[in-house]
């Protein structure tokens, strides 16, 4: 049999034939992976898996980057996976490859701007693709609403979208993650942790579902199962300070203080300035009554974390008990003005802006405090938005001045504070 191939391949329209198989394996083995990678992101983001669709995508764009469908597909998968600029990049690459916009771009464009809380110029629109065709729009709209709305803390309106998505899919992992969030946000850690127990039944392997779960149940003093869930991600991702540090508080409150002194050292040693596991390490030696190590652990915590109240109450009392009065003194000072204003960022996040979420004034405070709290860009943010609201809101105007100046953008320092000098309070 290979005799007689390489007989006919010997001869010139054999040859040719040859060089034709040669040619078309070449040019489309190529193709063909590409295709099996842009399926495989199709199928990830259909168990509501963006991360791995992300990774599926990019590598189908280092063939197909130029073809619309990908970039789409990239498109949806960065907004799912809250990479809303990234979005935008994908979305904008998907129109130059058409030469215009569709009707596909169109909604595309609506459910990213919603996903990163725009909502005012999409949501009537969303809200009727949804009604239109419930079975094919309606889980893509209710869940980039429900992120939107997360966003800027409308948690009513989040759950209204998530129980119609449930309703109409009621074991839906993504679904039930979100509505767990929004439990969460609203103070109601109890149902929320029900939300991400559920998630894990039906898919063991959502890592989201399981670190949530972890917190909230943390929050409601369940160490025992919160360690167990953190043992399983740690196992999962070994190098992350963030698992340590809540396993070895769990360890610490279940009595494993070995254990959780062991895994905050090995941590340390990697990530010597991770303000999580100094503070942890700080709570264990003050649990050990070993005050002064608990003083130097804790100094170091709340250096890095400086707007953290836990780290500063604890520093509080760790020099409080070794007699430093003055110290102590003014160390509770800081600990209580961070802790006023961690008090009425939980106000307006879970009460105040679920009632009034038009309200220029909230959007304001909301902005001045995550700013004073060193979280500045997701502060700008807010302020933007307070003058989206109300373009002529003077104390917003003023604030973004502040801000802008403090970060040495002098030209947008000055068209602020020049458009407040007309505006309202």
């Amino acid at each position: 049999m290979i005799r007689r191939l390489l007989k006919v391949f010997a001869t010139r329209r054999g040859a040719i034939g040859l060089a034709t198989v040669v040619f078309v394996v070449l040019v489309g083995a190529p193709n063909v992976w590409a295709w099996s990678r842009l399926r495989a992101g199709r199928a990830a983001l259909a168990r509501h898996d963006p991360a791995a669709a992300r990774r599926e995508l990019a590598a189908c764009a280092r063939l197909w980057g130029g073809r619309a469908p990908v970039r789409l597909a990239a498109c949806r998968a960065a907004w799912q996976d809250g990479d809303v600029e990234g979005a935008r990049r994908e979305l904008r690459a998907a129109q130059s490859n058409l030469g215009q916009a569709t009707d596909e771009t169109a909604f595309e464009w609506a459910l990213v701007q919603a996903a990163s809380g725009n909502m005012r110029e999409v949501e009537v629109y969303l809200q009727n693709r949804a009604a239109e065709a419930p079975g094919a729009a309606g889980p893509l709209v209710w869940e980039a609403l429900a992120m939107g709305y997360l966003r800027v803390y409308r948690i009513l309106d989040a759950m209204a979208c998530l129980e119609a998505w449930l309703q109409r899919s009621p074991d839906n992992v993504r679904a039930l993650e979100l509505r767990g969030e929004t439990y969460v946000i609203g103070r109601g850690a109890v149902r929320g942790a029900e939300d991400f127990r559920r998630v894990l039944d039906l898919d063991p392997g959502r890592d989201y579902a399981r670190r949530r779960l972890a917190d909230a149940v943390i929050s409601l003093g369940g160490y025992e199962e919160a360690a167990r869930n953190l043992e399983v991600l740690r196992a999962r991702h070994p190098d992350d300070p963030g698992l340590v540090a809540r396993l070895a508080r769990c360890y610490n409150f279940l009595g494993q203080r070995d254990e959780a002194r062991r895994l905050l050292d090995e941590t340390l040693e990697r990530y010597p300035d991770d303000g999580p596991c100094l503070r942890t390490r700080g709570q264990l030696a003050m649990t050990e009554d070993r005050k002064a190590d608990a003083e130097q652990w804790l100094r170091r915590a709340a250096v890095a974390m400086p707007e953290d109240y836990q780290a500063q109450w604890l520093l509080f009392e760790a020099l409080r008990q070794q007699g430093k009065s003055e110290e102590a003194r003014v160390q509770g000072l800081k600990a209580d003005e961070i802790k006023d204003r961690v008090a009425r960022l939980t106000e307006l996040q879970s009460r105040r802006l679920a009632e009034f979420p038009l309200d220029p004034a909230l959007h304001f405070e909301m902005g001045q405090l995550l700013i004073q709290t060193g979280r500045g860009d997701v502060g700008e943010r807010w302020l933007l938005g307070a003058l989206k609201l109300d373009p002529e809101h003077r104390a917003s105007h003023l604030a973004l001045a502040e801000y802008y100046e403090s970060r040495g953008e002098r030209a947008k320092a000055e068209e602020h504070r020049a458009r407040a000098v007309g505006g309202k309070q």
